[in-house]
């Protein structure tokens, strides 16, 4: 016995103080340790692919491989909506401390990746572009919102917002998901990958057939868009259930039991 303990103590301290029999010597990828993981298309692939794709573009949120935004945000605004997530929207906090799987040293390594991926030579008005962080000024009027969406943006998106070949930006669920942030950099940077032009009237490089006839947008304009959308915004979103019931025919409400007498959909 007292020989297996003295074996036991030469290999801890042959193999350093911090090792113990049955403890990994260290983080391994092939161990599920998600802090180990090193390198942009890895890192990107595990944490950031699923919303907005796989090369950065063509997913459900923003595409980020877009030289016009990638030329308005910053290093230090990368870092800090990786890290913290964007509240009410589903972009989670990455960060360790934030409750995610991601630290620093990672996402400094996501934010570097975008840069020297995507960040190739944007448009050359890309310093006359409206803000799309910490922007500051009078709010927007909704009313003249209203009017330049019409004027604007009508011919995709329905008169009125109402969504015609492309969808509605004032549907309640959408702007439930949607942060101001989010919209107004849609705004402002389009969605090349979608067929939506910038600020400018450009798409892809190229005048936007949408913006014939129209000036680039002002950033009051680009004000009064954000308020008009962000102005249908609801405090229960999507559809709810009727108060009365489904009346439909074929629809055969639940019965009544003493568990759901007090219970009411909503």
């Amino acid at each position: 016995m007292i020989r297996r303990i003295a074996c036991l103590c030469a290999l801890a301290a042959g193999a350093g103080c911090d090792w113990m029999p049955g403890k990994p010597v260290a983080p391994e990828v092939d161990r599920g340790n998600p802090t180990s993981v090193h390198g942009f298309e890895p890192l990107w692939a595990t944490n950031c692919q699923g919303c907005h794709g796989a090369d950065g573009t063509w997913g459900p949120a923003r595409p980020l491989n877009d030289p016009l935004y990638q030329s308005l945000v910053t290093d230090q605004w990368l870092r800090t909506t990786i890290s913290d997530g964007i509240a009410g929207t589903l972009m989670p906090p990455h960060a360790v401390q934030n409750g995610g799987w991601m630290t620093d040293d990672q996402i400094d390594e996501i934010v570097s990746g975008m840069r020297a991926a995507w960040a190739a030579t944007p448009p050359p008005y890309a310093a006359d572009s409206p803000p799309i962080i910490h922007w500051s000024g009078q709010a927007g009027d909704a009313a003249r919102g209203r009017t330049t969406f019409n004027t604007y943006c009508s011919e995709c998106h329905g008169e009125d917002g109402v969504g015609a070949t492309a969808g509605s930006p004032i549907d309640s669920s959408y702007l439930a998901l949607a942060s101001d942030q989010a919209i107004r950099a849609a705004i402002v940077c389009g969605r090349p990958d979608l067929g939506m032009p910038d600020w400018h009237g450009n798409l892809n490089g190229a005048p936007a057939p949408q913006f014939k006839g129209l000036t680039p947008l002002t950033e009051g304009q680009v004000a009064d868009l954000l308020a008009w959308i962000t102005s249908h915004r609801v405090e229960f979103p999507g559809q709810p259930y009727p108060p009365t019931g489904n009346n439909e025919p074929g629809f055969r409400p639940s019965p009544k039991t003493p568990e759901t007498e007090g219970l009411t959909h909503g």
